[in-house]
């Protein structure tokens, strides 16, 4: 039975470059996911030649309905995904209040990827991978105040405690308080620490299924010399599809960095965090 890898949000320079590589050493059928059909039709086009079991479908993971019908799209052809990689990124429009922006990325970065989870994960195969980008914002130094730290952290947390945390969240930026709270300065940082949670909550949703879940930093792909090339999204795209497709499978529920290595998630590097 052939194989079907599932990339979901390919439209930014990340993902794009990530269904790229895929398409050129994965042996099964690629599905690719972008909000808008137009920007599909134009990934498409630049990689039709590469081969012809690449098929596009359009999904914003903040309506339920479209990912229902991704779901579906899916299931009509007696399939199952084998592996799974989440490419969502939140880029935020320009003169969006900061409360705006908080509530905007949070949908699309965690609220949305939640909902996808429950309504994806279970046409998952057993043996299935998965992998969320994260970035090194995601370490849990990245949000300031210890007690909020232990709250996210809290290795029995639940999912319903989890986006009560992020509410919170929300609440104290309409209020103008998050900053003073301690939750950082950075609303991606917020965002992709919840993402991270998400994944380790997954993993102890799906472990026992034999499902391999990770989150991964493919490094800093802001750094001004390399802002306007394609290269720095190249070799980002290595780590992810080292957890992919080569990682061992004694990996699982971890945070590996852009050197293919398990960190803490816990872990305060001052170099590192200072990346963010």
């Amino acid at each position: 039975m052939t194989s079907v890898a599932l990339v979901v949000g390919a439209a930014n320079n990340l993902g794009y470059q990530v269904l790229k590589k895929l398409t050129e050493v994965y042996k099964g059928k690629i599905y690719f996911t972008t909000e808008e059909e137009t920007l599909g039709y134009n990934v498409s086009k630049a990689l039709h030649t590469k081969r012809n079991d690449l098929h596009h479908i359009q999904m914003d993971v903040t309506f339920t309905k479209s990912i229902i019908k991704l779901r579906h799209y899916i299931q009509d052809r007696d399939e199952r995904i084998d592996l799974l990689i989440n490419c969502i990124d939140y880029v935020p429009e320009k003169k969006l209040t900061h409360a705006e922006k908080v509530r905007r990325t949070l949908s699309v970065n965690f609220y949305g990827y939640i909902n996808f989870g429950k309504l994806v994960y279970p046409i998952l195969n057993e043996d299935a991978r998965v992998v969320n980008v994260s970035g090194p914002a995601g370490l849990l130094a990245t949000i300031e105040n210890e007690s909020i730290r232990q709250r996210v952290g809290n290795p029995s947390l639940t999912e319903d405690e989890l986006v009560a945390i992020m509410q919170d969240y929300e609440e104290a930026a309409r209020r103008g308080e998050d900053r003073t709270l301690g939750w950082g300065i950075n609303v991606h940082a917020v965002s992709k620490v919840a993402l991270n949670a998400v994944t380790f909550l997954q993993h102890r949703q799906w472990s026992d299924k034999g499902v391999v879940i990770n989150c991964v930093n493919p490094g800093n792909l802001s750094t001004r010399e390399n802002r306007r090339t394609s290269k720095v999204f190249e070799d980002g795209a290595k780590a992810i599809l080292y957890l992919a497709l080569e990682a061992p499978l004694s990996i699982k529920g971890n945070f590996v960095w852009s050197n293919y290595s398990v960190i803490e998630w816990n872990c305060d590097p001052y170099v590192e965090v200072s990346t963010v």
